[in-house]
């Protein structure tokens, strides 16, 4: 049976898409709905927490969510909003932990693992990284922190300019990485579960990796709207319509993936803080689509409801790696 995973990556406000000099989390006013939405169908977020996030006046809430096995707390490494800082680091670009030194990635996650248990009395066994940046790096800095998965990778997905890794050779499903290169098969410890990303039909494998490898000419013919291309979509209600959601959701399944990963950035919770969601309007719509994808997932697909590390363990046990 199919597991589902909601997870929450919990950011600052970028009203316009924009880093802002004061760091800011307004958009946490619509975490409440979010959670009550998510528990009327049982099920569990996982909320991935930044720094800034555990003195901002909600760590009691998010404490009791977590002592309650009402969601789990993990950790969201965002480089720029988390010290230690260097003398000349500009934090107002927000480049992923793949894009800055391999000592200050430790030293930051160190620093973010630290503040969540001291601040919730619980030490972390989720994360990912901002910009879904997880390098050889991060992932052996989380083998040492003791993190049991990491839900970085998105499939399918090339490089970017802000430094993240190029996902298109990544497994789609849960799987072990190589701790020099993530994006293989390897020996960590750490189970990685990537985000459900595919194509918006059924397509033989070989024909989606070849669509992801294609050149940056031929990749914005294949994406241009009124063509019949096939489209690659993200379980993610701010990327995707409701439509789209339950197709990406059955295709996963045929292709034999065990876990649907749903992914929110927080904020989209919260209007005027993301540009996804400038208005009420626009957040109204993306909670009636995790509405009708988690009554869809549950009630017809007849998912099960995980939290991250839920699932590793549950994933480890179904496969014999315990």
């Amino acid at each position: 049976m199919v597991s589902l995973l909601v997870t929450v990556a919990v950011e600052p406000d970028t009203p316009g898409g924009e880093v802002q000099a004061r760091t800011s989390l307004r958009n946490l006013e619509g975490a409440a709905r979010f959670q009550r939405l998510a528990e009327r169908f049982g099920v569990r977020p996982t909320w991935l927490l930044p720094y800034p996030a555990l003195s901002d006046g909600r760590t009691e809430w998010f404490g009791d969510l977590w002592a309650s096995e009402r969601a789990e707390i993990g950790a969201h490494l965002q480089p720029w909003i988390t010290p230690p800082f260097e003398a000349n680091e500009d934090r107002l670009v927000a480049r992923p932990p793949s894009a800055i030194p391999a000592s200050a990635v430790e030293a930051k996650l160190r620093t973010l693992t630290d503040a969540i248990e001291r601040t919730l009395g619980r030490r972390p066994r989720a994360h990912r990284a901002a910009g879904h940046g997880l390098n050889g790096a991060a992932l052996q800095a989380l083998e040492r922190l003791d993190y049991a998965v990491d839900s970085s990778v998105t499939p399918f997905v090339a490089a970017d300019a802000a430094g993240a890794p190029d996902w298109r050779a990544a497994p789609e499903a849960p799987y072990f990485p190589d701790r020099q290169q993530p994006q293989l098969r390897g020996s960590s410890p750490v189970l990685e579960v990537p985000l459900t990303v595919g194509w918006d039909r059924p397509l033989p494998g070989v024909v989606a990796r070849a669509l992801t490898r294609c050149g940056p000419t031929l990749e914005r013919v294949v994406q241009t709207p009124w063509l019949p291309t096939p489209r690659l979509r993200w379980l993610d209600p701010c990327r995707s319509d409701a439509g789209a959601l339950r197709t990406l959701a059955e295709t996963a399944i045929e292709r034999g993936l065990p876990c649907l990963t749903l992914n929110l950035r927080s904020p989209a919770l919260w209007p005027g803080e993301s540009a996804e969601c400038p208005d009420a309007a626009k957040v109204d719509k993306v909670f009636e689509r995790v509405d009708g994808f988690l009554r869809f997932a549950i009630d017809e697909l007849r998912a099960t409801p995980r939290t991250l590390s839920g699932f590793a363990a549950h994933y480890l046990n179904e496969t014999g790696c315990v």
